[in-house]
């Protein structure tokens, strides 16, 4: 099956193409990474989009980046998928876990389309998809947080044994953060050639969100 995969450039959208990627008859045509209309961020984790395609590069797969506020990102979403299916590409791979809504507008969108929609994640104990990530080799750093749940303290914690330990202390907390307490970017993993190599920097607030700036090593 060819497929996309929806991308943020985290953890639940890495594992599931991982899993994905498990079956020889699968490949991936790109990664889609919807991104805000300032051209600079991806739209989901605030990540600068030249992270994402720094990713892409280590993974050796085409990453698209459609801009788009709030108000048309489905209709964005929905062209781009449009221009996939003339290269025959079947399916779309998203990492969402439990959230329903979510994943019924997803399906929605992909029933329109005429595409499938494939959760590998989905219904899956958090907890249980923290350790196979953390397990397969996975490198992830949080760069985002609800500054309503979390403290400043987590921003930048690497995901290892450790911090799932650290987390599940929470009451409230998601281990995989489904409900939005945290986002993570993925900087190395069995999917990548090397690891991509940068510093933290400033701390940036937007509202009730702490974002952590990610810089390029000279």
């Amino acid at each position: 099956m060819k497929a996309f995969a929806s991308w943020s450039g985290g953890k639940d959208c890495m594992l599931a193409l991982y899993r994905f990627l498990k079956d020889s008859e699968n490949t991936v045509e790109c990664l889609v990474n919807m991104c805000d209309t300032d051209a600079v961020h991806s739209r989901s984790h605030g990540i600068d989009k030249n992270w994402i395609r720094k990713q892409a590069k280590q993974m050796e797969i085409e990453v698209i980046q459609p801009v788009s506020d709030f108000a048309g990102y489905e209709k964005v979403f929905k062209h781009q998928i449009s221009i996939l299916k003339e290269r025959n590409v079947e399916a779309g791979i998203f990492g969402d876990i439990y959230l329903k809504e979510h994943k019924v507008w997803i399906e929605r969108v992909c029933s329109e389309m005429q595409i499938q929609a494939l959760f590998p994640l989905w219904g899956e104990n958090t907890e249980d998809l923290l350790k196979e990530f953390i397990g397969e080799g996975f490198k992830t750093i949080l760069v985002a947080i609800r500054n309503d749940v979390l403290d400043n303290s987590w921003l930048g914690q690497v995901i290892d044994t450790r911090f799932l330990a650290d987390i599940k202390k929470l009451d409230g907390v998601d281990p995989c953060a489904e409900n939005g307490e945290y986002h993570s970017f993925v900087f190395d993993g069995p999917l990548f050639s090397t690891a991509l190599d940068f510093t933290t920097g400033a701390t940036i607030t937007s509202g009730n969100h702490n974002f952590l700036h990610l810089k390029q090593n000279d």
